[in-house]
């Protein structure tokens, strides 16, 4: 494969087979890749759906929906079984369909599989359309017990390990799939007092996979492709059994998704201890963005926060960024996001919003955040936003125009005294720069994934930095509460830092001028 330029994920169900009522034409089959025509993104990877059931024509697996008699899950599992069952009878198998579509189309394609996946339950909640064939007939082969992962199947098993290579071995040579995408979705391999002794089945089984891979490349002109998702987190990884060090190392995989939170917008790059080794091993590091920021005001990134965002990543030495899932049916904020975001020198010069990354409460290997940060009397917090923008150059050209800084303070009040410095210099807090809120709901993806549903009662303090501060890197934010009214005990909380960067641009042209 190419080094990408920009990745974009589709799982073939939110976004397709759950949407549209059987039958469907092969125009719509090839949606996902037809509506990415025209942008940078030039490297599809597309789900396979479960991971335990399969939304194309399988001989390895099951079919989603297959043997699936009491439909208990939703009009929309229903909808997506018909809808493949109807296209193979119709002759289109859906994923051959968006392959063979792709490749017309020159956009290189990876078939993303979910390594594993629970989601079985017990009596009239079970879920059949997440119960595989392994499951059915070897119910002994899953993690069992009454930890998270219990429906898991276990990767100590040969045949488990077999059973995967087998649907690996069926996208790429038999699907003619650009290469595979290890999705470790659910985060589960092993018992939990086994994952240490059976790290290195793990690793062998990433061997395995390139090894099968090798095999395919040998019946055509090049080998597919073998990506893998990873937590930012070296320990985090090794915690569920992935020694992503040696997987570098030793060149077993060619490329490695670094996945942050499972909803979350990141603007933060966390991967400095694999990037060296991976450029010395020749395997490719992307970025996984996310697509929720924490946020009562955006509940989905701002094109100005994606420039952003893209950014950081790009200065941090990532090969390409990774974009998953977009609000559909794509308009044209998307499609914005989708043009620019190959290209760094698109939006270099162009209007950002950096923001803060909040700590995930409910991630135990979560990567170390500023903010949310409790402010104690007489003790200064530092918060640094780094910013990936050339601001010297920009300076230079006479190009970069404006740049605001906001913090919110979560329950303060203007009893408090409280002062501000950026990069050690200090800020005048003007009364009409500070505003009250009552506080917003966070979007819901957030709020799935651990976050505070509720953005309490706070103030915005706003201030306009010189410009000539603006430094390319970490820059500081420091807050200090000299006097913190006692009568009100509510810890008065820093949640969130942000800046931004305005570029000088031509006016909007208003009306009919010109």
């Amino acid at each position: 494969m190419r080094k990408p330029k920009l990745i974009y994920y589709n799982d073939a169900r939110h976004y397709l087979m759950y949407r549209y009522d059987p039958p469907l034409s092969k125009h719509v089959l090839q949606q996902p890749v037809d509506e990415i025509l025209g942008t940078g993104v030039d490297t599809l990877s597309f789900g396979l759906a479960s991971g335990a059931t399969f939304l194309h024509d399988t001989q390895v697996g099951k079919r989603w929906g297959e043997g699936v008699t009491d439909h208990n899950h939703g009009i929309m599992w229903w909808r997506a079984g018909k809808n493949l069952e109807r296209a193979i009878a119709d002759g289109m198998d859906p994923l051959q369909v968006v392959i063979e579509r792709a490749h017309e189309k020159g956009i290189q394609i990876l078939a993303s599989l979910r390594i594993n996946e629970g989601g079985t339950g017990e009596g009239l909640g079970m879920n059949r359309y997440m119960f595989n064939k392994l499951k059915e007939e070897h119910p002994e082969f899953m993690i069992g017990g009454d930890s998270q992962g219990s429906t898991c199947l276990d990767f100590a098993h040969p045949e488990v390990r077999q059973e995967r290579l087998d649907l690996i071995e069926e996208v790429c040579d038999r699907y003619g799939a650009d290469g595979i995408e290890i999705d470790d979705y659910v985060r589960v391999f092993f018992k939990p007092e086994e994952i240490e002794k059976n790290t290195p089945l793990l690793t062998q089984f990433m061997r395995d996979v390139q090894a099968l891979l090798k095999q395919i490349g040998e019946k055509r002109s090049e080998t597919p492709a073998l990506w893998a998702r990873v937590h930012p987190r070296e320990d985090a990884n090794l915690s569920v059994g992935m020694d992503v060090r040696a997987w570098v190392k030793e060149g077993i995989v060619d490329g490695l998704i670094v996945n942050y939170a499972d909803f979350q917008f990141d603007q933060d790059c966390d991967h400095d201890w694999i990037v060296e080794d991976a450029q010395a091993a020749g395997v490719l590091v992307f970025s996984h963005l996310g697509r929720t920021p924490y946020d009562d005001r955006n509940h989905e990134p701002s094109i100005e926060m994606y420039r952003a965002a893209a950014s950081n990543h790009h200065n941090a030495n990532v090969d390409a960024l990774y974009l998953s899932s977009l609000e559909w049916p794509h308009g044209s904020h998307e499609y914005g996001i989708l043009r620019e975001l190959g290209d760094p020198d698109i939006y270099a010069r162009k209007n950002k919003h950096y923001i803060t990354t909040q700590i995930d409460p409910e991630d135990p290997f979560g990567v170390p955040r500023h903010v949310p940060a409790v402010l104690e009397e007489g003790v200064t917090a530092c918060i640094p936003i780094y910013v990936g923008d050339d601001a010297e150059s920009a300076r230079a050209d006479n190009e970069l125009e404006r740049v605001t800084l906001r913090v919110r303070i979560v329950q303060t009040g203007l009893e408090d005294q409280l002062r501000f410095a950026f990069n050690g210099s200090a800020l005048t807090i003007e009364p009409r720069n500070v505003k009250t809120y009552y506080g917003g709901l966070v979007a819901y993806g957030v709020a799935r994934a651990g976050f505070p549903p509720r953005i309490n009662t706070h103030y915005w303090f706003e201030f306009d930095i010189p410009i000539d501060q603006l430094i390319q890197g970490e820059n500081v934010v420091e807050v200090t509460a000299d006097r913190i009214l006692k009568e009100r005990i509510e810890d008065r909380v820093v949640l969130h830092a942000e800046l931004l960067i305005d570029y000088k641009q031509p006016p909007v042209t208003i009306g009919g001028q010109i």
